[in-house]
C-alpha cells in the first residue's frame, strides 16, 4: 500500500505534530488519533491522546501538561477549548464548543447558510479534572479544579472545583478530597522523562 496516495494520512498520529503550534517535549499522539486545524493547537509536556480521538482544533485547543485523553473522545472545535494539567479524559467524552440554533432555524448542514444557525461557548477544563466515559460536556462550560464527572453524564453549567457529579443534567452528589500535600511531594519529585 502507498501511504502517500491516502488523504488525511498527515493529520494523524506523529504526523500531525510537526503541524501543532506548539509541541511539549514526551508528547505522544497515538497513529490513529486524527486532530485538523492542527495550527490551532498545543500540547505541553507528557501528554497523550489516544487512538481513535477526533480534534477539530478550530479556534484553539490548550492541553496542558500530563494530561491524558484516551480513545474515541470528540474535541470540537467551534470554538475554544482549554484543558488544564494532569486531566483524565475518558474513552468516548464529547467536548462541544458548538451546537446548532434550535429555535427559528434549520439544523441541516445541507440547507442554505442563512436558514441555520450556530450557538459557540468555550470549555475549560482545569487543573487535575476526571472526566468520565461518554460524558458531554456543552458549549460555554467550566468545570472546575479537581472535579470529577462521571461516565454518561450531560454537562451544560459550570461545575464547581472538586465536585463529584453524576447524571443528566449532571448534578452535584459529593465532594472530592484534594491530594494530600504528602502526594504532591511525590508527584513533584517523579523523574517523567521514562514516564511514557
Amino acid at each position: 500500500m502507498n501511504e502517500e496516495l491516502i488523504t488525511g494520512l498527515e493529520f494523524m498520529g506523529d504526523r500531525v505534530i510537526k503541524r501543532l503550534k506548539y509541541c511539549g517535549e514526551h508528547v505522544f499522539v497515538y497513529p490513529l488519533a486524527k486532530i485538523i486545524r492542527a495550527e490551532n493547537m498545543t500540547i505541553d509536556d507528557f501528554s497523550r491522546i489516544g487512538d481513535y480521538t477526533y480534534i477539530d482544533a478550530g479556534k484553539k485547543v490548550e492541553i496542558g501538561k500530563y494530561t491524558m485523553i484516551t480513545w474515541h473522545v470528540v474535541i470540537e472545535g467551534g470554538a475554544e477549548t482549554f484543558i488544564g494539567n494532569r486531566v483524565f479524559i475518558g474513552p468516548g467524552a464529547k467536548l462541544l464548543t458548538s451546537t446548532y440554533a434550535l429555535h427559528g432555524y434549520y439544523s441541516n448542514e445541507f440547507l442554505p447558510a442563512e436558514t441555520r444557525a450556530f450557538q459557540y461557548g468555550n470549555i475549560r477544563i482545569k487543573d487535575d479534572a476526571y472526566i468520565g466515559a461518554n460524558a458531554v460536556i456543552m458549549p460555554g462550560v467550566t468545570i472546575g479544579e479537581g472535579a470529577v464527572v462521571g461516565a454518561n453524564a450531560f454537562v451544560s453549567r459550570d461545575l464547581e472545583p472538586w465536585g463529584i457529579y453524576v447524571g443528566s443534567p449532571a448534578r452535584k452528589v459529593s465532594e472530592r478530597q484534594k491530594p494530600t500535600e504528602e502526594r504532591k511531594k511525590i508527584i513533584d519529585q517523579m523523574d517523567w522523562s521514562q514516564h511514557f
